[in-house]
C-alpha cells in the first residue's frame, strides 16, 4: 500500500512568524494525497504538547507518514520526519523560559533517536544539532526555506499606501521579527543612536514579544520621547512586502539564526541587506547584503550610513538581493520534502 503524508499541523492556529512560514508555505504545496491534523482550536503550550503527544498520534491512517514542520513531534511515531529548524536552546538556553527550554531540550533527544528523519534548513542548524544531539548524517536532511508571493518588490503606489498607514512619513530602515534576545535589538538601538541621523531617517521596528522567550532587553523601554523610532507592532503578510520594498534598508543583527528568512523576504522584495556574519548568515545572504558583526555597533551604524551616502552600493545590493532570492524557491523545497518524507 502506498504511503501517504500527514501534517502535523498543530502550528495552524498560531500568527505566522518564521516557522509557521515555513510549515504553511511547505504544507500548501505538498500535493495530494496529503492530510492535516490538527486542534480544533487553539491550546496552551501545556495542551498543546499533551494533544500531540496523546491525540494526535491516534488521528494517524496506518498508510500515512507524518511530519511536523514546527519544532515539535510526538515521540511514540519512528514513521516520521520533523523539522528542527535550529539549536538554540542548546546553544543559548538563557534565551528561553525556563520550562520551555528543558521540555523542547528533552524532547529534541527522544525524537533524534527515534524518529526516521531529521529536517533542517541551514548546513549551520545542521552542525549544530549534529553536535548536540549526536545524529548519524544519514538521518538528517538540509533543505533551506524558500521565498515566493507575496515577497516580491511591490509598486510606488503600494509603498506610499503601507506607509501612510504606518505613518512613516520620512526614509526608514527596517527591523522585522520577534522581539527576543537572539534578535539583538539592544545592540541596534544603539547603533541607531550612533547612526545620528535620526532627524531624517526613521527606525521602523516590525513584530512582538515571544511568548516562550526571556525579555528582549531595551526595546521594551526604549526612549518614548525618540520620535525617529517607530514600534509598529505585529505586522501583517498582506504589508510586509510593500514595507520591505520602501525601506532604505533591513536591518538584521541577530545574534544567531536557523536561516535568517527576513533577510531573505527583504531581498526579494529589493531591499538592500545589513545583517549580522554570524550564523546561517552567509549561507542565506552571502555576498548580497552588507555583513557585520553584531556585538559592533558602530559597524551597524556605519552600514546604514554607507547605504544612504553611496546610491550606487544601495542599487547594486537591491539587484544582488533580487538575484540571490531566486536560488530560494518553496516550490523547490516542497518537492524535496515531498521526496524525502514519501521516502520513509
Amino acid at each position: 500500500m502506498p504511503k501517504h503524508i500527514a501534517v502535523n499541523a498543530r502550528y495552524s492556529h498560531r500568527r505566522a512568524t518564521g516557522v509557521e512560514r515555513y510549515a504553511r508555505e511547505i504544507s500548501q504545496r505538498l500535493f495530494p494525497p496529503m492530510r492535516e491534523i490538527k486542534p480544533s482550536k487553539a491550546l496552551s503550550p501545556l495542551a498543546g504538547h499533551l494533544w500531540e503527544q496523546f491525540i494526535l498520534p491516534a488521528h494517524l491512517h496506518s498508510n500515512e507518514v507524518l511530519w511536523s514542520p514546527a519544532n515539535t513531534s510526538p515521540w511514540i511515531l519512528r514513521r516520521q520526519a520533523v523539522t528542527l529548524h535550529d539549536a538554540s536552546v542548546f546553544d543559548h538556553p538563557e534565551w528561553f523560559k525556563s520550562t520551555f527550554g528543558a521540555w523542547t531540550r528533552l524532547s529534541w533527544k527522544v525524537l533524534a533517536k527515534g524518529v526516521k528523519a531529521i529536517l533542517t534548513v541551514s548546513n549551520f542548524s545542521r552542525e549544530r544539532l549534529q553536535h548536540h544531539l549526536r545524529i548519524p548524517d544519514e538521518r538528517i536532511h538540509v533543505i533551506p526555506n524558500g521565498v515566493g508571493r507575496p515577497f516580491e518588490p511591490k509598486s510606488a503606489k503600494v509603498v506610499e499606501g503601507v506607509r501612510t498607514k504606518y505613518k512613516l512619513t520620512k526614509p526608514y530602515f527596517l527591523f522585522v521579527g520577534t522581539h527576543e534576545p537572539r534578535k539583538n535589538l539592544d545592540a541596534l538601538l544603539r547603533a541607531w543612536e550612533s547612526f545620528g541621523a535620526s532627524g531624517d531617517y526613521t527606525l521602523a521596528i516590525a513584530g512582538t514579544e515571544g511568548i516562550v522567550f526571556a525579555p528582549a532587553g531595551q526595546i521594551a523601554k526604549s526612549p518614548e520621547g525618540d520620535n525617529s523610532i517607530h514600534k509598529l507592532g505585529y505586522v501583517p503578510d498582506s504589508d510586509l512586502p510593500a514595507l520591505y520594498s520602501g525601506t532604505s534598508a533591513v536591518v538584521v543583527p541577530s545574534l544567531y539564526e536557523g536561516f535568517g528568512l527576513s533577510a531573505l523576504e527583504a531581498m526579494a522584495c529589493g531591499a538592500p541587506v545589513i545583517a549580522s556574519n554570524t550564523s546561517a548568515f552567509t549561507e542565506t545572504v552571502g555576498d548580497a547584503g552588507i555583513l557585520v558583526q553584531p556585538d559592533n555597533t558602530e559597524e551597524i551604524a556605519d552600514a546604514m550610513h554607507r547605504i544612504t551616502k553611496d546610491r550606487a552600493l544601495a542599487n547594486t545590493l537591491r539587484e544582488r538581493g533580487l538575484k540571490r532570492a531566486k536560488q530560494f524557491s518553496w516550490d523547490e523545497s516542497a518537492h524535496r520534502i515531498q521526496s524525502l518524507v514519501e521516502s520513509l
